[in-house]
């Protein structure tokens, strides 16, 4: 129902009385969101519904005390465009493809946004038609749009093998919503050749790669949805490196002695690519002596013994190893003793009583408290 607006005005000592209907007719509805899915939250210092794509949301808008006939419309107002469309009055979609209403209540208007896209990101306006002007408080929410990062097959890295010595580029690239951080790690932890535990970048490039950055190298894309990781091998082929365990080795005549050299490599060199030389010749005899190799994760534990030692044995060993990226070589010398030396560690005295003390020490006290609960 109407207002009318009443204006008195005296004039010459004549009353005049003017009747005019009011543009204001009652107070303005009240409007607000009475539920959403998914559920309202603040991002970027706006209500805002996040949104995986491919997904539906709704916005339910509770219309109290509408005036009788007013509509309650829906609109959506574009950012980048800066444009706001119509998209429903009352339960009328002007779109139903994309657009759906319904009333779960008398008041109550839910607009369903249907399989949401990146271009439904904008704000979703709630608003009632009151005559020739709309109502001043309008109920909006933001949507976002977001999608789980992919990692793109076709321009990222797979499993490598290089040279020592070459140069490396890893690369990694994902789509998602919003556009993914690419960062990188090594998989088992540690310093990454561009140093720090983590790099964030689209590429990971290494100069002049070493036998030090063989590993797996992980690529993490993340974004607000979740993340992908891609684990990327980089295998790094060198010649063997040789260290010999201990460099000058004791022994008295008429004893065995065992010399040892660690070789790494890759690829690991075989027993066939494992041999011992003294001042230039292969050692041969099988009666003097006996080859033993051990091969661990990414290394081959190389053992000479040498039998019944005299002195013609005393002087420098070479340790050599090869495979298909070149050769490596290491000495050790066999050293004359007055007394016999063991190949084995051997226990100092001083260990050995006090570990005997220890044990004496336990046994005195489980004794006794045991002793003293059987007594009692």
């Amino acid at each position: 129902m109407p207002f009318f607006s009443i204006i008195t005005i005296m004039c010459s000592g004549v009353l005049f009385l003017f009747v005019f209907p009011s543009l204001v007719y009652g107070a303005d509805p009240t409007v607000y969101l009475d539920q959403t899915y998914p559920h309202t939250t603040t991002y970027g210092g706006y209500k805002t519904l996040i949104v995986e794509k491919d997904k539906d949301a709704y916005l339910a808008c509770v219309v109290d005390k509408k005036p009788k006939g007013m509509p309650v419309q829906w609109l959506v107002h574009n950012y980048a465009t800066n444009t706001s469309i119509p998209i429903s009055t009352d339960t009328d979609t002007h779109n139903a493809f994309k657009y759906q209403l319904d009333k779960p209540a008398t008041n109550s208007f839910r607009l369903k946004i249907q399989n949401v896209q990146p271009s439904d990101e904008a704000l979703y306006i709630c608003r009632v038609q009151l005559h020739s002007r709309y109502q001043a408080d309008n109920i909006s929410r933001f949507v976002k749009v977001i999608q789980r990062p992919q990692i793109i097959d076709i321009r990222t890295s797979s499993d490598m093998t290089k040279e020592e010595g070459d140069n490396v580029e890893l690369k990694c690239d994902a789509h998602g919503l919003p556009k993914p951080l690419i960062k990188w790690e090594l998989a088992g932890g540690g310093t990454l050749p561009s140093g720090g535990r983590e790099l964030v970048a689209d590429k990971l490039i290494i100069e002049s790669v070493s036998r030090e950055h063989k590993g797996v190298y992980k690529c993490i894309a993340e974004n607000l949805s979740g993340k992908d990781v891609r684990r990327i091998l980089l295998n790094v082929l060198f010649p063997p490196r040789l260290t010999a365990k201990i460099v000058d080795v004791y022994q008295a005549i008429g004893y065995s002695r065992e010399l040892k050299c660690e070789a790494t490599g890759n690829p690991i060199p075989s027993d066939k690519q494992l041999r011992w030389y003294r001042s230039g010749v292969a050692l041969s005899d099988p009666d003097k002596y006996t080859y033993e190799n051990y091969i661990g994760s990414n290394y081959v534990l190389m053992k000479l013994i040498i039998r019944n030692v005299n002195t013609v044995d005393y002087g420098r060993y070479t340790c050599y190893a090869e495979n298909i990226q070149g050769s490596g070589e290491d000495s050790v010398y066999l050293r004359k003793s007055p007394y016999y030396v063991s190949d084995r560690p051997v226990v100092s005295r001083a260990s050995f009583l006090y570990s005997g003390a220890t044990f004496i020490i336990v046994l005195v006290t489980y004794a006794y408290c045991f002793g003293s609960k059987s007594s009692v």
